[in-house]
């Protein structure tokens, strides 16, 4: 079993129905706020009611939690992967992982959130230019509150930075050792730092291992016929559970090992929603934000399930043309500019060739 040589469409695949699960668990929760508090963070024993039962269940099978740490996982593996690549000297190498980093993210991030502000204080739910200024440096999330992500992958790439620069030296033991000290930010004296982040690091951390040699040997021993199984437990497991369960998912589908799961994610509707997964993740809450305010408006909805599947659909079909437009006029020229911008310059070659000795 060989590491990927090119780009992994079964990974594009699993990225854009992450996306879609992240619009629909916003969309299903904005029909009824009190599910947070009332169901999804409770039991099914602890549920009371054949409706709430039908909503917890839609939540856990449509989970945005789930698709994130599924996010977390492949960006440890596809950019650790990329560093490992990269055969630029190590200074030079970091410098341009974080530049392409930047012109990856922050670019539809800063027209997103202008749109969004703009828009939101248009039509009646209105953000402060300091709420706009906060989410743009990424300490706060008031404009849109997907992105707080984004800060976490932003921690996540000096964790791989970091960790990368100890596997060049100490191989897989020291990307470990990184992220055991990482893990430091869980001790009393750092609580209420980078809460968000360090609730990712083992994801993070056992994402960047699939790449490795031990992270190979480890998953060429997982049977193709046991993808069922480790995503009904990505699915249905929480916490350490579910992230170690997702790693090997992920990893199976990194190694294209994944069997008809990894031949559906490889379709070409798959892909695309898989092209467009970045901006459709963070565009598609410009008409959450819209249609959720109109929703509550109206009163006799039906079930915040029928109604968040409704307006989930609708929320799609809006901003699917959207995040097109937004990959095409600003994700790809930018990272057009951040690949320029860390591309080798070639010496030039000379117009006479050399003179050969001998006849």
């Amino acid at each position: 079993m060989s590491a990927p040589s090119q780009r992994n469409e079964q990974l594009d695949g699993l990225r854009g129905y992450a996306a879609l699960t992240v619009l629909f668990f916003h969309a299903i929760l904005g029909a009824d706020p009190d599910l947070v508090g009332r169901v999804l963070y409770r039991n099914f024993s602890e549920i009371n009611g054949a409706g709430d039962w039908l909503s917890k269940i839609g939540l856990t099978l449509l989970n945005g939690q789930t698709a994130v740490v599924l996010f977390f996982i492949m960006s440890g593996a596809v950019l650790f992967e990329s560093l490992m690549r990269d055969r630029s000297p190590t200074p030079l190498l970091i410098r341009n992982f974080f530049i392409r980093r930047f012109f990856r993210i922050y670019p539809v991030l800063f027209v997103c959130l202008i749109a969004c502000w703009l828009v939101f204080n248009a039509s009646g739910t209105s953000r402060t230019v300091d709420n706009l200024l906060l989410n743009l440096g990424l300490l706060e999330y008031p404009v849109n509150g997907a992105t707080w992500t984004l800060g976490v992958e932003a921690w996540g790439a000096v964790l791989l930075a970091l960790g990368f620069l100890a596997f060049k030296r100490f191989k897989e033991a020291g990307l470990i050792v990184v992220a055991l000290i990482f893990a430091f930010l869980y001790l009393p004296p750092l609580k209420g730092h980078l809460v968000q982040f360090r609730m990712f690091i083992y994801c993070f951390a056992l994402g960047a291992l699939i790449p490795t040699s031990l992270g190979k040997a480890v998953l060429c021993k997982i049977p193709t016929w046991s993808w069922p199984i480790l995503l009904i437990g990505t699915i249905f497991a929480r916490h350490t559970i579910q992230e170690t369960i997702a790693v090997f998912l992920v990893g199976l589908i990194y190694y294209r090992k994944a069997g008809a799961f990894g031949d559906f994610l490889a379709r070409p509707t798959s892909v695309f929603l898989g092209t467009i997964s970045y901006s459709l993740y963070l565009w598609n809450v410009l008409f959450l934000e819209i249609i959720n305010h109109q929703l509550q408006q109206i009163p006799g909805l039906p079930h915040p399930l029928v109604t968040g599947l409704i307006s989930g659909l609708a929320i799609t079909a809006l901003t699917v043309p959207v995040a097109y437009l937004s990959v095409k006029y600003v994700e790809l020229p930018f990272i057009g500019v951040g690949r320029l911008l860390t591309s080798r310059k070639k010496a030039p070659q000379s117009t006479f060739a050399p003179q050969q000795s001998g006849a």
